[in-house]
């Protein structure tokens, strides 16, 4: 999309234009979030990787990170504003793993007042089997070596679907009340569900 474009639909540029790409583990969040990124020209916000990169100086966080677990919503409170403030020149974002719970849901309700946020959730599914089919396959390569990254382990992985399923996947109907929701197909391959992302954004800011 132009820059003309996106001024137009926010407004002169008072509005800042915010994606919140959610789903399962497995979905392709990262894929999407980084081609959308590329497409929209917004910077990403990536809570996963900030979290791995903290634990590595923070208790709290390193626990959570290796249970599987949520940190609590102050503590992503301050990061995510922490974020903002300091690029606040910017003209938008993708959220990618945030906001997660109820909790961080009212939390950034209240940032998107605050900010004068254009916002639009974007929900990948993806079924359970498939979500650990792929999880299966994915590794790193450390000195030669495949390594599973240990929140990909097959016991953490059932842990973390079952908390999306019971904590994050309500999100979809506040973001259908509160603000939109764009609901989208992660079971075709990477390419189609980038198309059909693409469809969904244009129609969204009414570029379609």
């Amino acid at each position: 999309m132009s820059d003309q474009l996106k001024s137009e639909k926010t407004k002169g540029g008072q509005k800042k234009l915010v994606f919140v790409v959610f789903g399962p583990q497995g979905c392709g969040k990262s894929t999407q979030v980084a081609r959308l990124a590329e497409a929209q020209k917004l910077r990403v916000f990536e809570a996963g990787e900030v979290l791995r990169q903290m634990s590595l100086g923070d208790e709290e966080i390193h626990k959570a990170v290796s249970q599987g677990k949520l940190i609590s919503a102050v503590k992503m409170l301050e990061i995510v504003k922490s974020e903002i403030e300091s690029k606040h020149d910017l003209v938008g974002y993708i959220f990618d793993g945030y906001p997660r719970d109820a909790g961080q849901f009212s939390d950034f309700e209240t940032l998107a007042r605050q900010n004068n946020w254009l916002v639009a959730g974007i929900f990948i599914n993806l079924s359970d089997e498939s979500a650990k089919t792929r999880l299966a396959s994915r590794y790193s390569l450390v000195n030669g070596k495949r390594i599973v990254r240990q929140d990909d382990l097959p016991q953490v992985v059932q842990k973390r679907l079952r908390t999306f399923r019971e904590v994050t996947l309500p999100l979809k109907a506040k973001f259908k009340e509160e603000f939109t929701l764009l609901a989208i197909d992660g079971e075709p391959t990477v390419d189609e569900v980038t198309a059909e992302i693409n469809d969904a954004v244009d129609r969204f800011l009414g570029v379609a």
